[in-house]
């Protein structure tokens, strides 16, 4: 098991009484990195968070990734786990209003279906052929409302989520390319190193967890909020998990979950370390880069391709200007 396992086990356990954050943030600090990422492309809203030491806080609907924030339920499985409970309310709110006999509630009440087996009870007399349709069209009927609560459900738990990505990494190809409107952007770091643990921007900064599967929440709507053992922190997986294919951002998140922020804001978030310009960037966005770095005390540099690996290394502006890409 590696640390980040243990760590979401401790601070995201399935039972509160699991619960134990402050070793999960003590835990976290032992690996978090010195410094992140956030890649830009130049435009207005990239330079005023530049002047003004902010980041973005989005909201997942805005996301490239159309999972992102998502979970799955299976609600056929919850139903089929609390049938017996409702069944047998169900049968003491219908009392005598039932056509079935005693023999027939208990064999319910003891159904590993008992929806399925009353269904049976109820239409006895109904042709062997009508019976199977109609049962198509209950259980297709079924299906769909399931999984419009699953869509729905996941939507709304999204929207709870404002948060900010960042990377470990400087020199992505992928990502210079994706975030910063092909090596024409910037990336600016911000040091990790002199912010107090307690402080939101270290306590709500968690490293991505990549998996094949979505962040399933069955067990936990299972569970509900009258359960004693119910932990409300659970769900916030689900802003942590992300397909496999993304593992190369090598992404950290700042995440405020449960409706901390109801919409999208900048939040502050210190003043950069350090300034990176892309191999590609525009003379004019560099220059206003420049200004602004100068203006601000900012250090900057500027990303240089290797002329015989597929590399990207920080290097002054002059050292950098002679590449192979074309202009």
């Amino acid at each position: 098991m590696n640390w980040i396992q243990k760590f979401t086990e401790m601070i995201f356990p399935l039972d509160r009484k699991s619960l134990n954050i402050e070793g999960a943030f003590l835990m976290k600090n032992q690996h978090l990195p010195n410094s992140i990422f956030k890649y830009r492309e130049v435009n207005d809203n990239s330079l005023k968070n530049l002047e003004e030491d902010t980041v973005w806080l989005a909201d997942p609907s805005n996301f490239n990734d159309p999972y992102d924030c998502s979970h799955t339920a299976d609600f056929q499985y919850i139903q089929k786990q609390r049938s017996a409970k409702f069944f047998e309310r169900y049968l003491q709110e219908n009392e005598g209003k039932l056509n079935i006999t005693e023999a027939q509630k208990n064999s319910l009440l003891l159904s590993s279906d008992p929806r399925n087996d009353l269904f049976e009870i109820l239409l006895a007399d109904v042709p062997a052929e009508k019976k199977e349709a109609m049962k198509i069209a209950i259980n297709s009927v079924q299906e769909k409302m399931h999984e419009d609560m699953t869509v729905s459900g996941s939507k709304h738990i999204a929207s709870s989520f404002k948060l900010c990505s960042f990377s470990e990494k400087n020199d992505s190809m992928l990502m210079w390319a994706h975030y910063a409107n092909y090596h024409q952007g910037f990336c600016i770091e911000y040091d990790l190193s002199d912010i107090e643990i307690s402080d939101f921007r270290r306590r709500f900064l968690y490293p991505t967890i990549y998996s094949d599967k979505m962040f399933d929440a069955t067990e936990h709507m299972l569970k509900g909020p009258d359960n004693e053992s119910f932990n409300n922190l659970h769900l916030s997986l689900a802003a942590l998990i992300k397909a496999k294919d993304w593992e190369y951002e090598k992404e950290w998140r700042l995440v405020f979950a449960n409706r901390i922020f109801e919409n999208e804001q900048s939040y502050t978030i210190g003043k950069p370390k350090m300034v990176y310009f892309g191999t590609k960037i525009k003379p004019k966005d560099q220059e206003t880069l420049i200004t602004i770095c100068n203006k601000r005390g900012i250090p900057f540099c500027k990303m240089k391709a290797h002329p015989s690996e597929f590399k990207l290394e920080p290097s002054t502006i002059k050292d950098s200007e002679p590449h192979f890409f074309k202009k």
